[in-house]
């Protein structure tokens, strides 16, 4: 599960982390939120882009509150969203996502990030929806895989982070199935990650506040 993130990286972090040739104007995000716009990386024509599009991702026949805004890893390659991971792949640039801990009948939430706060991307799959005279919706949705050894204490799912090394991998425009995508994937490694407790102030969404990102005690919850 992925349901909140923030991005706090400079268009020169990003560029420099995912070889872009440039990147949009930016304003730190503490708190991004589902049906917001979300910063994602795409080759759709070879040539690597940064753009916002809508998370949560939008396809015909889907209610719009209803949009993913995750999806497993082991179903991607599965029944209609086959055809969007083999064409349409793409990288969210997060600096920290936020999980929450079941304690009873309440929630703790954490942040995890990389322990040296650099950007790291997430892998995902994008589309575009063209309706009759609207303007067309481009969304996106993360892949989320088993949790490995920091996330698991809080979570048994977390975001597929990508090692930079694969960054060229999944972004490669040529069709192929799913085990062929997934095959010789590398994944960030777990010791570049950490977690820790943050203020239930994130669980607002619209608060957007650095306080977000802020060590904060456990809650009376434990």
């Amino acid at each position: 599960m992925c349901g909140r993130a923030s991005l706090t990286a400079s268009p020169a972090e990003i560029e420099e982390a995912f070889g872009l040739s440039a990147a949009p104007a930016l304003s730190p995000r503490y708190n991004i939120a589902p049906t917001e716009p979300i910063l994602t990386i795409r080759a759709p024509a070879g040539d690597r882009e940064a753009v916002f599009l809508r998370w949560g991702l939008v396809r015909s026949g889907t209610e719009d509150a209803r949009a993913p805004i995750n999806l497993r890893k082991e179903s991607a390659a599965k029944g209609a969203m086959r055809g969007t991971l083999r064409e349409r792949r793409c990288i969210v640039p997060f600096t920290g996502f936020y999980e929450w801990k079941r304690v009873g009948k309440a929630r703790q939430p954490f942040n995890v990030r990389r322990r040296d706060g650099r950007v790291f991307g997430v892998a995902g799959l994008w589309d575009r929806l063209e309706s009759g005279d609207q303007d067309p919706v481009e969304s996106c949705l993360v892949l989320t895989t088993s949790a490995n050894g920091v996330v698991k204490p809080i979570h048994d799912r977390m975001p597929l982070i990508l090692d930079p090394a694969s960054y060229g991998r999944w972004l490669d425009g040529s069709p192929r199935e799913g085990r062929d995508i997934f095959a010789g994937l590398q994944v960030l490694p777990e010791e570049l990650l950490e977690s820790y407790t943050v203020s239930t102030l994130v669980n607002r969404a619209g608060i957007e506040d650095p306080r977000c990102l802020e060590p904060a005690k456990p809650s009376a919850l434990w």
